[in-house]
């Protein structure tokens, strides 16, 4: 990374570095998640929920450089410190950002599900899981991830005070160029993103999926579909021989021998 008069450059090699070790690191919570659920949900489901925060996440990640950068070079003071910015961008998101994207994912779910829609109920994709699905929900999802980052963009663009409060938790790290970077673009976000793919990923998978569910049919819910056709039968069976017609045809029959 490259210091312009103590100033922190976000897309500087050793910054570039930083943020690709931050997003695979952060993915791992995902990850961790998926083997400690029950039920488990299927891969390619797995995958679509995953794939949508990826993206999601590429693309605020993108926007909060942008916004810190054109935050800070409007600042009158020299002093303004990207990073000041970017740390205020990701410790909003990952904290009051969650239940706002909450809420606006929720309103326009119930949008477009009276709408009627097909495919946009989160984290259902159908049997086979279809991509044109996948594609509806994740238009959704970055609606609201994008009013969430709308609403991040005016409370930093109204209230004065966020650029002080971000320099005086950062004044520890002044004067060191790569310290700075690796908290506020690795360590810190690390730890907020963490938290947050694993929140954001309750909210946006399905609720109504069991595993073994006509939702989503697996080699469990195929093997609990034919014991319950088994017992259905095997039922159905005993019935007919506890009939009390049924018995006296075959008694009848008996006593004719």
């Amino acid at each position: 990374m490259e210091v312009d008069n103590n100033q922190c450059q976000l897309l500087g090699p050793f910054a570039l570095l930083v943020q690709g070790a931050m997003g695979g690191l952060a993915l791992l919570s995902l990850v961790y998640k998926r083997y400690h659920e029950h039920p488990r949900r299927p891969v390619i489901v797995w995958m679509f929920d995953v794939s949508k925060q990826v993206m999601g996440a590429g693309g605020i990640h993108m926007v909060n450089i942008f916004l810190a950068i054109l935050s800070s070079s409007q600042e009158a003071e020299a002093s303004s410190n990207p990073c000041n910015w970017y740390f205020l961008n990701i410790l909003l998101d990952t904290t009051i950002g969650v239940p706002i994207l909450w809420f606006f994912l929720s309103m326009i779910g119930k949008l477009v599900l009276q709408v009627g829609i097909v495919g946009a109920r989160s984290g259902e994709y159908g049997h086979p899981p279809k991509f044109s699905w996948f594609f509806k929900q994740a238009v959704i999802y970055f609606l609201g991830l994008s009013c969430m980052k709308f609403v991040v963009y005016v409370l930093l663009a109204v209230l004065p005070f966020w650029d002080e409060l971000a320099g005086f938790l950062l004044t520890w790290t002044r004067g060191h160029d790569k310290m700075e970077v690796s908290f506020v673009m690795l360590f810190f976000p690390l730890i907020m993103n963490m938290v947050q793919y694993y929140l954001v990923d309750s909210i946006i998978k399905s609720h109504d999926r069991k595993i073994g569910s006509p939702r989503s049919p697996s080699v469990e819910s195929i093997s609990d579909t034919e014991s319950l056709n088994e017992s259905t039968m095997s039922t159905s069976n005993y019935r007919f021989r506890d009939d009390p017609a049924a018995d006296d045809a075959i008694l009848v029959e008996r006593r004719t021998d």
